[in-house]
């Protein structure tokens, strides 16, 4: 839960505030940690697939934007559902998606227990 607000925090103040390449590739980066740390919320059991899973579905909403879902549906782009949406697919968007699920695997293969074992000491 607590991964879950402090990347919510950063995401919202890259929204606001940050420009450029910041704005541009880390908050798209750090947008599948985000959902991730969201869905483990609920979804406690390890679970290797999961980051794949989270990731597979930030292409999902990529391939939704090529294809221009808002337009097709008459979603406004500057509505909220437009926004979570997107209205414009870029390619390096989902490499961006790829190294936040990359980050996720590495942070639970070091501190987590997605993969069924940790080396921490259950107090």
């Amino acid at each position: 839960m607590c991964g879950f607000v402090l990347l919510l925090v950063v995401e919202i103040i890259i929204g606001k505030y940050a420009h450029g390449f910041i704005r541009a590739y880390i908050g798209d980066v750090l947008v599948i940690p985000l959902i991730y740390c969201f869905v483990r919320i609920f979804y406690v059991r390890p679970a290797v697939w999961l980051p794949a899973a989270v990731g597979g579905l930030g292409i999902l909403a990529e391939m939704l934007q090529y294809f221009n879902l808002c337009g097709l549906l008459g979603i406004p782009k500057g509505s909220l559902l437009g926004i979570l949406l997107g209205s414009s697919a870029d390619f390096a968007d989902i490499l961006c998606y790829a190294v936040g699920v990359l980050l996720i695997y590495a942070a639970e293969w070091r501190f987590g227990k997605v993969f069924g074992h940790t080396d921490r000491k259950e107090v």
